[in-house]
């Protein structure tokens, strides 16, 4: 066993013997039987216990032995108390799940105070089939299927080939003194449900079960590696980074859903492209199911909107100004994601640029204070050069709503479009139209002339 274990060390390249490393020890079998291994294979180890208060006495005796094996052996020793059932009301979480979020925690704490490598775990063989059982059972995609991987991070895992049946043969053959913990006999857990009940009926099946697990594991991990490069090749067809918002870090993702529902895999390659912005399988059978425009779904950090043909994912919260207002003309305009120039300029001088980032207005009209916000669909305004059919002469008054839903606005374009006001009256629908009460003519002494030189 211990050469099995040191070829999986260099084999997944998890650690090395000049460094030292901080192993997760509960002075259960698996975890004395990981120390005893890794002081044969001469690596320096340190010991980090976490006592989570469950057991009581038990608890207890646990912390004291593990302690006393380091001093045994002058290893450095970490050892902390947490209130396990406290973290978990408070979070709304199950024990197991308060337990790993703690003691994760407080080991990486541990390890860049003390400058250990990595951190060690006894994950086993039979924990790697729980997890994958578990997750099979839960849903999962191809990700789930690969199980734990021996290095994540600062985590490494030298035990992932090495079945239950062998640590406890080790630990009798080296007479290893551990710890019995009673709850791994409790069916009260979903993974000693596993463990006792369907993994045995799996080894009746087939005898080599495990070495057929193992290449479960490995075939899979290929799989997801394959499935990954596919849908990077995927994203450049229908995936992008639309604009940048506020803050210049959260970004609008935009996915083209035309793509999407034309792929014969389109649901599996749609959960890829969402899954990392939280989104489940129920959402997904949603959004392919979705008929009307405007549509919203949500996750805990993330909101996403699918609009025409297209869907749209930016973040639920986003910090950001509402209005800035001015009593006199700036040299520039900073609002948000927004940056605008500002100049007043001779008429003489004009060299009209026709471009909507360009607008341009009659100086002796405009009225103060300036205002830029963000477009509501209640607001209105007089189109520049749009007139009336029936009188070309005269500009109608049109309210946002029906610009927008002319010009197919979709529903974050106008949530993200600004408009600055002159006084009372709408000024300009920035980077679409000016409005036609504003425009210059023949009787213009100066022009105020502005320029979008950045939305993001």
């Amino acid at each position: 066993m211990i050469v099995k274990v040191k070829h999986f060390i260099h084999q997944a390249n998890l650690f090395n013997s000049g460094t030292p490393v901080l192993v997760a020890c509960s002075g259960g079998v698996d975890s004395m039987v990981l120390c005893e291994v890794l002081l044969k294979l001469n690596f320096k180890i340190a010991i980090a216990h976490c006592n989570f208060q469950l057991r009581g006495k038990e608890s207890i005796g646990d912390a004291l032995f593990v302690e006393q094996y380091a001093l045994q052996h002058n290893i450095s020793f970490h050892t902390i108390a947490f209130d396990t059932n406290a973290y978990k009301n408070e979070k709304k979480i199950s024990t197991q799940m308060a337990a790993r979020a703690l003691r994760y925690e407080w080991f990486e704490k541990i390890r860049k105070e003390n400058n250990y490598h990595k951190i060690i775990t006894a994950h086993h063989l039979d924990d790697q089939i729980e997890t994958i059982l578990l997750n099979m059972a839960k849903g999962t995609g191809i990700n789930g299927l690969t199980g734990m991987q021996a290095l994540n991070q600062y985590i490494a895992r030298p035990f992932l080939a090495i079945s239950k049946q062998e640590i406890a043969q080790f630990a009798t053959v080296n007479n290893i003194q551990f710890r019995e913990d009673s709850s791994n006999e409790s069916d009260d857990y979903q993974r000693n449900k596993i463990r006792h009940h369907i993994v045995p009926i799996l080894n009746e099946i087939n005898p080599n079960f495990y070495s057929t697990a193992l290449e479960f594991v490995d075939r899979m991990n290929d799989y997801a590696l394959l499935t990954q490069n596919y849908i990077d090749s995927i994203k450049k067809k229908c995936y992008s980074e639309k604009k940048v918002l506020a803050n210049k870090q959260d970004k609008i993702v935009e996915i083209k859903l035309g793509f999407i529902k034309s792929h014969k895999a389109g649901k599996t390659v749609l959960f890829h492209l969402i899954k990392e912005f939280g989104f489940n399988d129920d959402t997904i059978n949603n959004i392919l199911s979705v008929k009307e425009s405007g549509k919203q779904f949500f996750s805990d950090a993330y909101r996403l909107v699918v609009d025409r043909n297209s869907l749209f994912i930016l973040p639920k919260n986003v910090e950001r100004e509402n209005y800035l207002v001015f009593d006199k003309w700036p040299t520039q305009i900073q609002f948000n994601n927004y940056t605008i120039q500002c100049a007043v300029v001779p008429f003489h001088e004009l060299n009209i640029k026709n471009s909507s980032r360009y607008a341009y207005f009659d100086a002796d009209k405009i009225e103060f204070p300036l205002t830029i916000r963000y477009a509501k669909e209640s607001d209105y305004f007089y189109p520049f050069g749009m007139s009336k059919p029936k009188s070309p002469e005269k500009v109608g008054k049109k309210k946002l709503s029906k610009y927008f839903k002319d010009g197919k606005f979709s529903l974050i374009d106008k949530e993200n479009t600004a408009v600055i006001f002159s006084g009372e009256k709408l000024l300009w629908l920035v980077n679409h139209r000016i409005d036609d009460r504003f425009k210059v003519n023949e009787n213009t002494k100066a022009v105020i002339k502005l320029l979008v030189v950045a939305t993001d």
